[in-house]
């Protein structure tokens, strides 16, 4: 079976103690960022994270490789 990297962050590896479980994973940073971004807005009602929540998030993206 074929392996591929992707990008991954949870709500839970940025707050630990923040009980969101939410999940993304993308083949790009940016992706996350954006799919993460969605869902602040709706789940977290943060239209605008402060600079130092966006550096915690970006912090907190992994590399992961799964089965393709």
């Amino acid at each position: 079976m074929a392996k591929k990297n992707y990008k991954q962050l949870g709500c839970l590896d940025v707050d630990p103690n923040g009980g969101c479980a939410f999940m993304v994973r993308a083949e790009t940073e940016d992706e996350v960022m954006r799919l993460a971004g969605d869902h602040a807005k709706i789940a977290h009602k943060m239209v605008s994270p402060p600079p130092e929540v966006l550096a915690k998030v970006k912090a907190a993206i992994k590399s992961v490789t799964v089965d393709a």
